[in-house]
């Protein structure tokens, strides 16, 4: 595929108008005074713009022109085209974060497709889609589509000068070919790694949250289900032990005095300390209070803390062998930063939650122990750990709220953990009820 280039161009939806250029969250005016913006504004509505393209001298003119498309790609509006030489679409990388941009271009001998890689049809296109990369690959030549597949091998030097190779190693799409993995990534499966990044936000590109296309095109259904067959009478039976579930409530409104640490403390103790440890199966398995696949307990337990007495902001992570909290080092934005998307997560009326408990799966450990349903097992536990959070916090009168998604990028940036090593799977908002 010789005489292929890579040029920028705006998305679908972004528009040149006079003095000032319109897409989805607002608009960019341009400022006066540099008659080169407007021709690079026109270049990227239109037939595109190639890297160093319509360069010139003045350095101001420069710099702002370069200042402008930064712009442009902070907000999404720009996607990068492979064109070949007749300026025929081969195929469009669309990023799916606001901070996404390719690396340079670089030598790719002996890589070959991600195992993480996988193309789908979407409408009447097909995407190749990776969670390792935030980026979105829409193919639009069949050439491309059968090229692909030659990248299963390790490439070998000629096929490493191909544009559309050096493409896919910019935009994240390829990986080392006979290089060993390390354990973390190892850990991961194809179907795991696909179902959790496309269930957490982490992008800014709208992957998860109300799914307005069914309710569009479909009645709702109906929540009693109509008997089949005999029917017969159960008693109702009452104990003392029911009003922690009966009495659950999911709170999203708490009272501005902070929860007391002696009560934190009584809630992570009641739910994740370790009683004690030990080997089996050559792994070391925990006792907890709750039970977990195999003993195993993946699940990290980490508290961003917003008003708790007796500690400063910022996210903690709780030892259960010591039954203390660990601070993670300059992490008070980072903890305010889960807090508020806490808080917009659990819908419009909802406020700023005191702390939030998240659980960080480690899935080196419990894929270890077993294979092909290793995620399946850390979701099963992280439901465990919600219902006993919720029966725990009702007992001792604190308030508390499962959150059904959240972004882990705050958390990847503070601890410098990627998501192979840990990432969150659950979040709980705690505090003192209203």
């Amino acid at each position: 595929m010789s005489q292929v280039v890579i040029i920028e161009r705006f998305r679908s939806g972004v528009k040149l108008a006079n003095d000032r250029v319109t897409g989805p969250g607002g608009e960019v005016r341009l400022p006066r005074g540099f008659p080169n913006l407007e021709k690079m504004c026109r270049a990227l509505a239109t037939v595109g713009l190639a890297e160093n393209e319509g360069a010139v001298d003045d350095p101001e003119q420069i710099a702002v022109c370069l200042l402008l498309k930064e712009r442009f790609r902070s907000r999404r509006w720009v996607q990068w085209v492979l064109v070949d030489a007749d300026s025929c679409d081969l195929a469009t990388f669309e990023p799916l974060k606001n901070e996404f941009r390719p690396s340079d271009p670089h030598d790719v001998t002996g890589q070959r497709l991600s195992r993480f890689s996988y193309v789908k049809r979407d409408g009447a296109d097909f995407v190749m889609l990776s969670p390792e990369t935030a980026c979105r690959m829409t193919l639009r030549s069949d050439e491309v589509l059968k090229q692909i597949w030659h990248s299963s091998s390790p490439l070998d030097d000629g096929q490493a000068d191909d544009p559309l190779f050096v493409a896919l190693g910019q935009f994240g799409f390829l990986e080392p070919g006979l290089a060993d993995e390390p354990v973390e990534r190892a850990s991961w499966t194809f179907a795991d790694a696909i179902l959790h990044s496309s269930s957490r936000r982490g992008r800014d590109e709208p992957i998860v949250g109300e799914n307005t296309d069914l309710q569009e095109q479909y009645p709702a259904p109906q929540a009693r289900l109509v008997p089949t067959g005999t029917t017969h009478a159960l008693t109702p039976a009452h104990s003392k032990f029911q009003w922690a579930t009966e009495g659950r409530r999911s709170c999203r409104a708490w009272r501005p005095s902070p929860i007391p640490l002696p009560l934190l403390s009584t809630f992570l103790q009641r739910l994740s300390v370790v009683g004690e440890s030990f080997v089996a199966g050559g792994l070391e398995r925990l006792d907890k209070p709750i039970p977990a696949a195999g003993s195993i307990h993946e699940l990290e337990w980490y508290i961003a803390v917003g008003n708790v007495s007796g500690l400063e902001q910022g996210l903690f992570r709780y030892c259960g062998f010591e039954h203390t909290l660990d601070a993670v080092p300059d992490s008070a934005d980072a903890a305010t930063e889960m807090l508020q998307n806490a808080g917009s997560s659990m819908g419009g009326t909802a406020e700023v939650p005191p702390a939030l408990i998240m659980l960080a799966t480690r899935m080196p450990r419990i894929a270890w122990k077993y294979k092909g349903m290793a995620y399946r097992l850390t979701l099963l536990n992280a439901g465990i750990a919600l219902d006993a959070m919720y029966n725990t916090a009702t007992e001792l009168d604190l308030g508390g709220c499962a959150i059904g998604t959240g972004d882990p990028r705050p958390f990847q940036r503070v601890t410098g953990l990627s998501w192979f090593e840990e990432s969150p799977v659950v979040e709980f908002a705690l505090g003192l009820p209203k």
